[in-house]
């Protein structure tokens, strides 16, 4: 056996009672051998035990119980008691015991003579002696005590500094402080003489406590404590069955306390034995708590007995006086009151609350008056005619105290306070008795009944309304600040009271010399208001529930009717749906003016003529608005109708000016004789029909009518015009179409000129160059009057083809305009070269194109060359051809000198070159021309020339694209916008920017790989250069733009930044770097000096990297947030955002609430942003069964939403309770209609599982399905009749689960099903109310109703394979909640369970 597995009472062999080194241990049976592998037998653990715990007490005895000490002394029974009874006497025997003769003293009590001889002598009676001996307790006391606690033990542990010890004296008793003292020092001195228990002590000191005495041994405890014990115990605890075990609990642990104290007490006595703590190895044990009492006398007992003999001499009470006084209150003004209830009753009640508190006032001021006209004076004249009787106690000199007539008229004040006392508390009993005539309250019930509040009413109290609801005037909160001024009214008149002395002494002056009275604060005050408090809550019941009545009408009050007006009015409705709503309001105003006007309700008396006529006006308002938008809508009509025949009658008068206008005119007027004016007869006739409805619902203005009369009128008036018309449109047309022949032969003649000036340039030859000149104006005016002629011809086709008439060709246009195109190229042609050419020769080379010039000469090649063959039959045209191509050939062997000689890229470099190839030095400037470079004969070298010129070309080019990058860079600006409404700007628009310097970057880097980029290689690196920083800068600054705008909202609210302190500051860094940045830009929004700003690509991509630690912050901020409230995982993360930078202002949560809460559109509050219920998206209202208070969550969204959460569900639960206690109350058509929807088709469907549970048990299942085929059709019988839209989703829902239900009942009805473990009837899914809670149950699954709130919304179908999917799913549900279904459950049937159990 290894050491740690040795019994703890185990001890080593060295330390046993065969190796008694240590003197002091504890013996012990030596131990086994560790072969040994059974358990130690039963005597070896016991007498191991009795080794290891010695007995305390004897097994066996003479008495009850001894102590094991005694076997030693072999005492008789006798001796053992006595000694066992204190330890000083432990060494007598009775043997050795005198007899001591009692000393008889006279006049000494009677008594036994037991105690007289066991009286004390009279030594012990020395008053020093005793009352040392009462200060300081004895040591045996002080074994019984605990050490101190508090501070006195931290003191006495921490070695506080020696204390003074008061010393006493008959003279001079100590005080209790002293006396503290004295035992306090006391305690420090047996402190300091103990020993403090050892681990070892305290565990034995316990065990012999519990298992050192049996409970054989102990007196039993006597039944009187038990009983006085329950006598405290109401017996309705003690007859509860449900407590008969906590009783029975209680009861054993009373008797275990009451052993242990015994076994506690027996073994402290024993151990007080030193011998006895040695053999038990106990050498010290616990201190009691130390009794500390303090002791008479005390210091100021003398001062006690001398007021005790000042009262006795001061006392006025006895004084005839004060008789006189009482019999005058009695006989005069013991009747009086503050408020003379009676009268009120009989007064006229119910008053206003303002005339009520002014009657109140009144009476108190009456009541004053009273008491200061009367009562006092009455009381000085008593003194003044009875002054024999008081005036002995005034002084009769100066030199004698006036303080026992000042005594002794504070004594009369104080009678008479006492008496303003009782008539002030005798006021506010009778208020009070007048106000509990209504104590019973006026909850009237289900159904109001007016005759049940027979008793007056007290205050009148209007109902009003605020929008949305009814409140009352005054609030009911001020209603009971008026009754508790009404209380306080009478104690404030009854202050202000002089005293007597006053009116005797009218010289007299100083501060107290008013009577006292019932102050504000005093108990008694605050008992009449609690129990008025009591009444004021029982009767404002009444009025909060008649409310009810008028919750029919609530959609005229929450603007429900308004919106359902105005939603009616932006659909199109035919009259008859005006009619149908307007009667219905009219039946509405009917209705509420017929209700009550005035409503007694116990203390109330409701007056309801205000929120009647409110509630009328309000419904006259909807029927106004209605006939209003008929009105107007009628005179639209009619306006329009008016309209389009004033249009039709001005359009057919009109006189055509051209051709087009006349063939419009008369389509227009067919059109509207044909088919409009029938159209606007059908609209005519519509509003004549709009017309009756107006005649019977509105009164109609004079212009209305006068409207309506215009529009009758219009058909005959059209038909007159149309006549008209008709007759001036054929006229006009035959006068166009005459005009138009005429105009076709002036066309014909001005065309045989033209062809005439053609013809003239058949016979042409080589002239000048100033015919050359003139010929071609003349082509240039013959060109510009062909142009006319093409739109002339144009337009008299258009007429022609507008009147119908076959269209004129004229052939001999066509003609001309292809004859003139050869001898206007030839002429032009040639005059061109002849012009150019001198230019190009000997102007200055600088000013021209090589390019163009080659360009231009190609073409004027190609053209003469395709007219030398066009005049082959012209031999003087084809003879001017064949020489201007001649000329053009000999000007093209120029060309390549040209090319060489205008390269804009040639440099001086370029042109040393050639110089070196043809010999000699060539410089142009800016006056050389053509002509000077082949005099240079550089014809002669173009071989060698080509390719110096090719170079330079693309050198050229290279410089040229640079220029042109540069240039438009130079005006490209930044597009900056204002964010938001802040001085700060933004980037906007830099897609452009972007691709240009891509592909400027593309174009920079190919060029530093042409051949030809030598000569400008360090620029072209350095753009390089610069577009790349640019190009990075951008990236980064468009990066951290992007973050910074998505944070900034963010940040800017402080809710965020003192949740996210060290975000907050890295956002602020980033921040200052952002607009820092952005306004320099703003100052120059050149891109190229916009992005040098020193070191901002460093300070981007820094603002870059802490905006990334900042949103990885976020992340875990929103990620907090989602796990405490798990439903914000539907929003996304600016959602959640918008709404914690907003946690001040509840409102901000409700565009987010559809997404947490399936059913839940948005949350109503009060004015105080107080949340008292739910609304679905269809406008239904759910309360709340408690109120929730935002402002409490101190910020925090997630921990109000949760509790919208628990109120949901509450709510919901507590709604479907009183659903169901409503649901045998009322008929079933009419219960449907006053619950949500949820709860109609949750109680439904509890009541019907209940009921078919029921008919399946008595075999009344075909009855019970006619039962359901009547239920659904008063359900549809409803459906047709007028319902809100609310009430008639409400009833789509219903209908559809009635129908399966039917459905249901009918299977089980035809398979005669008569056992509720049928399957035919478990695999139905079943509704159960059962302990508060709805179960639903298929089959063998059962879960719990989840109480989501849903909403009023539509339930689809359901289908057999629905059925068979719900089982699937309620099968899977214990195992994996919601399961795993497969391919054959649809979504919709996967998402319909859930919201048939209500989850989420």
């Amino acid at each position: 056996m290894k050491p740690r597995e040795i019994p703890k009472i185990v001890r080593a062999q060295n330390d046993s009672i065969y190796n008694m080194s240590h003197s002091k241990g504890i013996p012990e049976l030596p131990p086994l051998p560790g072969i040994a592998s059974e358990d130690p037998s039963e005597l070896y653990q016991l007498i191991q035990k009795s080794s290891y715990y010695p007995s305390l007490m004897q097994r066996a005895s003479w008495t009850l119980a001894a102590p094991f000490k005694e076997q030693r002394y072999f005492r008789s029974p006798s001796d053992s008691i006595a000694n066992n009874y204190t330890l000083t006497a432990r060494d007598l025997k009775m043997k050795d015991l005198q007899r001591i003769p009692s000393i008889i003293k006279p006049k000494r009590p009677s008594g036994s003579t037991k105690q007289r001889a066991e009286s004390p002598s009279p030594k012990e009676y020395v008053p020093s002696e005793k009352k040392q001996k009462l200060l300081l307790p004895s040591a045996h006391e002080f074994d019984r005590v605990p050490s101190v606690s508090g501070l006195e033990a931290s003191q006495i542990h921490h070695g506080t500094p020696e204390r003074k010890v008061p010393q006493y004296s008959d003279k001079q008793p100590l005080t209790p402080e002293e006396q503290l003292v004295v035992m306090l020092h006391h305690e420090e001195e047996i402190s300091v003489q103990e020993t403090p228990p050892t681990e070892s002590d305290l565990e034995r000191y316990c065990y012999y406590i519990h298992k050192g005495v049996r409970k054989d041994m102990l007196a039993p405890q006597p039944k009187e404590v038990m009983e006085s014990i329950l006598e405290h115990i109401s017996s309705d605890f003690l007859t509860d069955p449900n407590l008969e075990a906590l009783l029975s609990s209680l009861t054993e642990e009373v008797q275990d306390d009451y052993h242990i104290w015994l076994m506690k007490n027996v073994v402290d006595y024993i151990l007080m034995d030193p011998e006895e703590r040695k053999r038990l190895f106990i050498h010290s044990t616990p201190r009691p708590f130390p009794q500390r009492v303090i002791r008479a006398p005390v210091p100021w007992h003398e001062v006690y007995q001398e007021v005790k003999s000042w009262n006795q001499e001061h006392l006025f009470i006895v004084n005839p006086m004060m008789l006189t006084l009482q019999h005058l209150w009695f006989t005069e003004f013991h009747e009086l009151r503050f408020v003379r209830t009676k009268e009120i009753l009989e007064g006229d009640l119910p008053l206003l609350p303002s005339e009520f508190e002014e009657l109140i006032r009144k009476h108190c001021q009456e009541a004053h008056e009273v008491l200061e006209n009367r009562w006092i004076p009455t009381c000085a004249d008593l003194f003044i005619e009875q002054k024999d009787r008081w005036l002995h106690f005034a002084p009769q000199n100066d030199f004698e105290s006036s303080q026992q007539i000042e005594e002794y008229f504070a004594s009369v004040a104080i009678l008479m306070s006492l008496q303003l006392r009782e008539m002030v508390i005798n006021s506010l009993e009778d208020l009070l008795t007048f106000f509990k005539i209504h104590k019973e309250g006026n909850d009237f019930g289900e159904t109001y009944n007016e005759m049940q509040f027979f008793i007056p009413q007290v205050l009148v109290i209007k109902l009003d309304v605020e929008e949305p609801s009814i409140v009352f005037q005054p609030r009911m909160i001020d209603c009971w600040n008026l009754i508790c001024r009404c209380f306080l009214e009478i104690l404030t008149n009854s202050e202000g009271l002089p005293k007597v002395q006053v009116k005797l002494f009218p010289e007299l002056k100083g501060e107290d010399l008013i009577l006292r009275t019932v102050q504000e604060d005093e108990s008694l005050v605050s008992d009449f208001l609690s129990k008025m408090a009591e009444i004021f809550d029982r009767n404002i019941v009444g009025p909060q529930k008649y409310l009810n009545v008028y919750r029919k009408y609530s959609d005229l009050l929450n603007n429900n009717a308004e919106q359902d007006v105005t939603e009616f009015l932006s659909k199109r409705h035919d009259l008859d749906d005006f009619v149908e709503k307007i009667d219905g309001l009219t039946k509405l105003k009917k209705e509420i003016a017929s209700m009550h006007v005035t409503v007694p309700l116990a203390m109330f008396c409701l007056d309801a003529l205000k929120l009647n006529e409110e509630l009328c006006f309000r419904t006259q308002k909807l029927k106004d608005r209605l006939i209003q938008f008929e009105v107007e809508e009628n005179r639209e009509l009619n306006w329009g109708i008016c309209n389009q025949y004033n249009i039709i009658a001005d359009k057919v008068t009109e006189v055509p000016l051209t051709t087009e206008e006349l063939v419009e005119l008369t389509a227009y007027l067919k059109k509207s004789s044909e088919v409009t004016v029938f159209k606007l007869r059908r609209e005519i006739r519509e509003a004549i029909y709009r017309l009756e409805f107006l005649m019977n619902y509105a009164d109609l203005p004079y212009e209305d009518i006068k409207l309506n009369s215009t529009v009758l009128h219009w058909p005959d008036e059209i038909e007159v015009i149309f006549e008209t018309s008709r007759n001036q449109l054929m006229n006009r047309r035959d006068h166009v179409e005459l005009t138009l022949i005429k105009r076709c032969s002036e066309f014909e003649a001005i065309l045989e000129g033209y062809n005439r000036e053609v013809e003239s340039f058949r016979k042409k030859e080589v002239m000048t160059m100033e015919e050359m000149k003139n010929n071609v104006e003349k082509f240039r005016e013959l060109e510009k009057n062909l142009d006319q002629a093409l739109n002339e011809y144009e337009t008299i086709n258009r007429e022609e083809e507008l009147l119908e008439r076959e269209k004129s060709q004229f052939p001999l246009l066509r003609t001309i305009i292809a004859n003139k195109q050869p001898f206007e190229q030839l002429w032009v042609t040639a005059y061109n070269f002849s012009v150019k050419s001198e230019e190009w020769m000997n102007g200055p080379l600088q000013d021209l194109n090589a390019e163009e010039i080659t360009e231009d000469v190609g073409t004027m090649w190609r053209t003469m060359y395709k007219l030398t063959k066009t005049f082959l039959d012209l031999p003087g045209p084809k003879r001017l051809a064949e020489n201007v191509k001649f000329k053009i050939d000999k000007f093209k062997q120029h060309l390549p000198v040209l090319s060489i000689a205008c390269n804009r890229g040639m440099k001086d470099r370029h042109w040393e070159q050639i110089s070196d190839i043809v010999g000699y030095e060539i410089r142009p400037d800016e006056t050389t021309s053509l002509m000077n470079m082949l005099e240079y004969g550089l014809s002669k070298h173009i071989e060698k020339l080509e390719p110096i010129g090719a170079a330079a070309s693309k050198e050229y080019s290279l410089e040229k694209n640079m220029e042109k990058m540069k240039m438009e860079w130079v005006n490209i600006c930044f597009n900056f916008v204002k964010y938001r409404d802040t001085d700060t700007s933004i980037l906007s628009s830099i897609d452009d920017i972007q691709l240009l310097l891509d592909d400027h970057i593309v174009k920079t880097q190919t060029m530093c790989g042409s051949p030809f980029i030598k000569p400008i290689e360090t620029e072209c690196r350095r753009w390089e250069d610069k577009l790349v920083l640019m190009q990075e800068i951008l990236d980064n600054w468009l990066k951290c733009q992007a973050t910074w705008l998505y944070l900034e909202p963010i940040f800017s609210s402080e809710d965020i930044i003192a949740q996210m302190p060290e975000e907050g500051r890295k956002f602020e860094i980033v921040d200052r770097y952002w607009k820092d940045i952005m306004t320099h830009a703003v100052k120059d929004t050149r891109v190229l000096i916009a992005t040098e700003q020193p070191k901002m690509l460093d300070r981007l991509r820094e603002a870059n990297i802490l905006l990334e630690d900042i949103q990885k912050g976020l992340n875990t901020y929103l990620e907090k947030k989602r796990l405490f409230f798990p439903r914000f995982f539907f929003l996304s993360n600016d959602e959640l955002l918008e709404i914690l930078s907003e946690t001040k202002d509840p409102l901000r949560v409700q565009p987010h609430l559809k997404k947490c809460f399936e059913g839940i559109a948005k949350l109503e509050f009060t004015e105080d942003l107080e949340i008292t219920g739910m609304i679905s998206s269809e406008k239904e209202v759910v309360p709340f069964i408690r109120k929730i208070y935002p402002a409490q969550a101190k910020g925090m969204v997630e921990k109000w939403l949760s509790q919208v959460e628990e109120m949901m569900l509450s709510s919901i639960r507590n709604v479907i309770e009183d659903g169901i206690g409503g649901y045998a109350q009322v008929p079933r058509k009419t219960w449907v209609l006053q619950w949500p929807g949820q709860i109609v088709i949750s109680v439904s469907s509890i009541f019907w599982t209940k009921e078919v549970s029921e008919a399946i048990v008595q075999r009344t299942l075909q009855l019970f399905l006619k039962k359901s085929n009547i239920q659904i059709g008063e359900i549809v019988e409803l459906v047709r009749g007028k319902l809100s839209s609310g009430a008639r989703l409400t009833l789509g829902a219903l209908t559809v689960i009635d129908v399966h239900a039917r459905d249901v009942v009918a299977k089980l009805a035809e398979d005669r099903v008569s056992d509720l473990n049928d399957f035919q009837w478990i695999s139905q899914l079943r509704y159960y109310w059962e302990d508060g809670d709805v179960t639903v149950r298929m089959i063998t699954t059962e879960a719990r109703y989840g109480y989501e709130y849903l909403g009023n919304s539509l339930r689809l179908v359901i289908t057999p394979l629905t059925d068979r999917c719900y089982r699937t799913l309620m099968g899977s549900f214990e195992t994996e909640p919601w399961g795993r279904p497969g391919r054959t459950l649809q979504g919709p049937v996967k998402r319909k369970l859930p919201k048939t159990l209500q989850k989420h």
